[in-house]
């Protein structure tokens, strides 16, 4: 194996689906150079999916890589302090990595360092210093400024009513986030060893107040429709006061587009602000530009961004649970192509401390967790694992070959799509009894092995290309 021990570069959004990527989308809008650019130089893996479509399952898998069967969150619980065997930075701390987190890690309580050796914390553009949530160096940074309500401009932190910010670009927090990047790289960086720098950026995320400039480039310059299944409810009117972070529609159709223009334009600012820090660490005569390097991009979850007339995350559906993902490097000898191996968000931290050349600790690789894909990052044969298993609050989804098989614990309901050939999930297969039994069998023997929601063939209802009551009452 070798010995080179990269520069690791992690950087994360939060709540940015599949399409939220302009290489991932088939059309639209939205303009992603940077993130393109980077994927197609290294590895784009487009059947990737976190197994928890919610916030802290799913930084919890990110941090330690183990599925949240394993980890003990399976849905979303705020304020839990939280003492994993192990993290990522922490292993890599131990092995002579500098350690550096900027941005979003949304684990409690906010000062613990979870194996960093610092870190530059936020949450959001919303200043909660009288909560369980206070602490945000981004806020206390524009309080120093002089602007002391940061964000109150009424804009809700999950809600789909958008505008620009108010104040200028380079005080966003997507701005101030990338700045600190650019800090720990060029002066408080170790440079006698290798770094592990987590850049976590809070947008897509609501609240959507992207600067004016990118709002400009998407506000009513669009036509782009969100996608409705055929087993969506049928809707005669849209009725008014449906509350703005309202997780179910009908929604009017002016809003939702109007909700994305803000969403991609908080994607390509971000977009942009990453060439901005890989700018400062490898171009213009930087002292850094020949170090190898390893760059992973992705997510906690997708956005349902009206699709099926829904809204937020949590959800199983492709676009709360289907994510960008991938990798790139500079001066290391790997190889570069597209995956359409299934890969989730606990692959990362083996295959970082695969590539840094750190030991795997025992509980990863039991078939659940992670598994390094830095064999296919080198030139070997990597098939990925043959399924997919995730969940969220009763949320139930495996992933097996092109299919698609939900569970709702609740209702016992059951919904089937074929990603390959109905990737927006328009139609849902569960009236075919052959196929559901296909299905049924490996999801059955995957809840037997864990202790999670009751399996109950007797109750079991195909949704049969109808709205499931789980979802829509």
């Amino acid at each position: 194996m070798s010995q080179v021990r990269p520069n690791v570069i992690l950087i994360t959004t939060d709540q940015q689906r599949f399409d939220g990527m302009s290489l991932n989308a088939t059309e639209g809008v939205l303009k992603t150079p940077t993130m393109d650019s980077l994927a197609s130089s290294g590895v784009n893996f487009t059947r990737a999916h976190t197994t928890s479509p919610v916030c802290i399952p799913a930084r919890r898998s990110l941090l330690t890589g183990l599925h949240p069967v394993t980890h003990g969150l399976r849905g979303y619980r705020d304020f839990l302090d939280w003492d994993p065997p192990f993290t990522l930075p922490g292993l890599l701390g131990q092995n002579g990595y500098q350690t550096q987190l900027v941005g979003k890690l949304h684990l409690h309580p906010q000062r613990k360092r979870y194996g960093f050796d610092h870190m530059v914390r936020v949450e959001s553009p919303n200043d909660r210093w009288d909560t369980e949530q206070p602490e945000n160096d981004w806020v206390d940074w524009m309080k120093e400024r002089g602007d002391f309500h940061p964000n109150n401009i009424g804009i809700n932190g999950n809600g789909r009513n958008a505008r620009p910010w108010d104040k200028e670009e380079n005080t966003h927090l997507t701005s101030w986030t990338a700045d600190r990047a650019v800090d720990f790289i060029t002066k408080y960086r170790d440079p006698s060893g290798p770094f592990f720098m987590h850049l976590s950026f809070w947008a897509p995320h609501p609240p959507l107040i992207p600067p004016q400039a990118y709002w400009d480039r998407y506000y009513r310059r669009h036509d782009q429709r969100p996608t409705t299944g055929e087993w969506v409810p049928s809707f005669d009117t849209i009725p008014r006061g449906i509350p703005d972070d309202s997780m179910r529609g009908p929604f009017e159709l002016q809003g939702i587009q109007d909700a994305m223009a803000g969403y991609y334009s908080l994607i390509h600012h971000v977009d942009d602000r990453i060439r901005y820090v890989l700018t400062r660490m490898f171009e213009y005569g930087s002292k850094r530009a020949k170090e190898p390097t390893t760059i992973l991009f992705s997510t906690d979850h997708g956005e349902m961004l009206g699709d099926h007339h829904l809204w937020r995350k949590t959800l199983a559906y492709e676009a709360s649970s289907h994510i960008p993902y991938f990798v790139s490097w500079r001066n290391m000898d790997l190889v570069s192509g597209s995956s359409d191996a299934l890969v989730g968000l606990e692959d990362l931290v083996p295959t970082i401390l695969d590539l840094c050349n750190v030991e795997t600790p025992e509980p990863l690789g039991n078939g659940l967790d992670g598994t390094s894909f830095a064999p296919l990052l080198r030139g070997d044969t990597w098939e990925g694992r043959p399924r997919m298993f995730g969940e969220c609050g009763g949320f139930h989804y495996m992933i097996q070959g092109r299919h698609k098989y939900l569970w709702f614990a609740r209702t016992h309901e059951e919904q089937v799509f074929d990603l390959e050939n109905d990737p927006c999930e328009s139609r849902d297969l569960s009236a075919d009894g052959e196929l559901l039994e296909s299905l049924r069998q490996p999801f059955e023997a995957h809840l037997a092995q864990h202790d999670s929601d009751s399996y109950d063939r007797s109750k079991l209802q195909p949704c049969a290309n109808r709205p499931p009551k789980a979802v829509w009452g």
